[in-house]
């Protein structure tokens, strides 16, 4: 292809920063014309050189025009001459090394049915059917492990905000995430992005132009933000106060993870976060951690795997009260944190999965017994947030404990 002219243009700093990652999985939160679009192409493009078999899909038509006029411009040259087969009715280049670009439609996701490829780019994927992904997105790349891009401005946290927590979340790097508004592309008109906003409402504002989740109607906690003023804190700076702790067991693939506070000082002063160790190493590390910060109550989760740790914490003569998580105690335990964040009664630090698990959490109305349920998305994890509820629980446990000792022993 050397002999031909192939116009690529120069990535802005947001593009290349996706442009050079090795992720398996990318996801891409980006304001309108924050360059997102113009950056998949390229990374379409040099695909396709690479002899791969590239797949941009989106919800219609129009939102596929302009990644498809990005590479027939790109292309141009080696299309005129006839050294690149393009097929307009099906949006499809060929390349002489086996390496093809196609655009197809995905408002359905079975449209995609059929097909497989080696790089997959679902396109404002927050308007798509989140099944786009699940049941026919993700079986397409196995036949060369391939990868997968999902590009879009927010659409509030519905499933593309969830995916973007999954890449928050991941420590393997095979997913990674990028965030940028419609001021980070620098060939955009400042003057007419600083005026824009007179034209817009503030909330159009901020998720078309700065690419921010909104809240939608089934978030738990709310002001959360307020409440992330919690910085690290030592042992020696909380002695003589009451300190609490929640646990939350990990299950197979969930993680055991453990919040202590301050009630003196309304903070969480202390997290940690594990998995995949044996069960010895977690009882000991709980242990250590429970007494380098003087614990005076624990509450822990005591369903299923729980049981075995908390008769171990009890045997090792630390202060813990068990916690049966049920569809009638979980709802109560939530809803006590929930109040929390509402009257930023206490401050917690901040982490980018900790804090993506409470943004995250879910509401729903069970239609058989018109009971909440609170739940993590499909796919996540809601460790953290359920060891922060149950550190909070221990606030209205202490009077209890205190009068009676023995009372959930």
């Amino acid at each position: 292809m050397s002999e031909y002219i192939i116009k690529l243009p120069t990535p802005h700093e947001k593009q290349r920063l996706f442009l050079d990652s090795n992720a398996k999985r990318k996801v891409i939160i980006a304001g309108r014309r924050g360059g997102k679009t113009t950056g998949v192409a390229m990374l379409a493009a040099d695909g396709a050189m690479a002899g791969r078999r590239v797949l941009e899909a989106g919800p219609t038509a129009d939102q596929t025009d302009p990644f498809w006029e990005r590479v027939n411009n790109y292309f141009a040259d080696p299309i005129a001459r006839g050294v690149i087969y393009r097929n307009k009715t099906l949006r499809l280049l060929e390349l002489p090394n086996g390496g093809r670009i196609r655009c197809k439609t995905a408002h359905d996701a079975d449209t995609l049915r059929g097909d497989y490829a080696d790089l997959l780019i679902l396109d404002e994927f927050a308007d798509m059917n989140p099944n786009a992904w699940d049941e026919v997105g993700a079986p397409m790349l196995l036949d060369n492990n391939g990868d997968a891009v999902f590009i879009g401005t927010p659409m509030r946290k519905n499933h593309f905000y969830q995916m973007y927590l999954r890449a928050v979340s991941d420590e393997t790097k095979r997913w990674q995430q990028w965030h940028f508004t419609s001021f980070d592309n620098p060939h955009l008109s400042k003057e007419a992005l600083d005026e824009i906003i007179v034209d817009m409402t503030d909330e159009a504002y901020k998720q078309e132009i700065m690419a921010i989740f909104l809240d939608n109607e089934g978030i738990v906690f709310r002001n959360i933000m307020a409440c992330m003023g919690a910085g690290n804190s030592t042992p020696e700076e909380h002695r003589g106060h009451y300190i609490i702790a929640g646990v939350d067991w990990g299950k197979q693939q969930d993680y055991t993870t453990i919040s202590i506070g301050c009630d003196d000082c309304h903070k969480e002063i202390a997290r940690d976060r594990f998995n995949k160790i044996d069960w010895t190493f977690q009882y000991k590390r709980l242990t250590e951690l429970m007494r380098e910060w003087s614990v005076d109550l624990a509450c822990i989760e005591h369903n299923s795997i729980g049981d075995p740790g908390f008769e171990a914490l009890q045997r090792a003569g630390l202060p813990v009260i068990a916690f049966d998580t049920t569809p009638s105690s979980k709802p109560p335990l939530i809803e006590n944190m929930a109040l929390a964040f509402e009257r930023a009664e206490w401050q917690f630090q901040n982490d980018p999965i900790w804090t993506g698990e409470l943004e995250a959490y879910e509401r729903k109305v069970s239609t058989i017994t018109g009971r909440s349920q609170y739940s993590a998305p499909e796919g996540m994890h809601d460790d953290t947030v359920i060891a922060r509820a149950l550190m909070l629980w221990c606030v209205n446990k202490r009077t209890q404990i205190v009068e009676d000792p023995f009372a959930n022993w």
